[in-house]
């Protein structure tokens, strides 16, 4: 993510439609045909993609996050905070 750029807890965000993905095990692989890349994610991250199939806010999947998995609140804000943001970096989510 950009240096000093930050990201609202409260923002909506969605997937890009124009992401190919297929959910592999419990996993998720992602192509982006703009960027010529490919992206993997592990469990968790695949949940947030299935999450953000519907607008939501970092805020919104915390709370889904932190009753599914028990992680406390604190830390799930930590990792979905840079999750976001190296999925908007890539250009894999956007906001609305």
């Amino acid at each position: 993510m950009e240096s000093g750029k930050t990201i609202d807890l409260n923002a909506k965000i969605v997937r890009n439609q124009e992401i190919v993905f297929s959910s592999m095990d419990s996993d998720t692989v992602m192509m982006s045909i703009e960027m010529g890349e490919y992206y993997g994610t592990n469990p968790v991250g695949s949940r947030i993609w299935e999450l953000l199939e519907q607008p939501r806010t970092p805020a919104g999947l915390c709370d889904i996050l932190v009753e599914e998995y028990s992680v406390p609140a604190p830390e799930c804000r930590r990792e979905v905070l840079e999750f976001v943001g190296q999925l908007l970096e890539k250009k894999l989510v956007k906001y609305l």
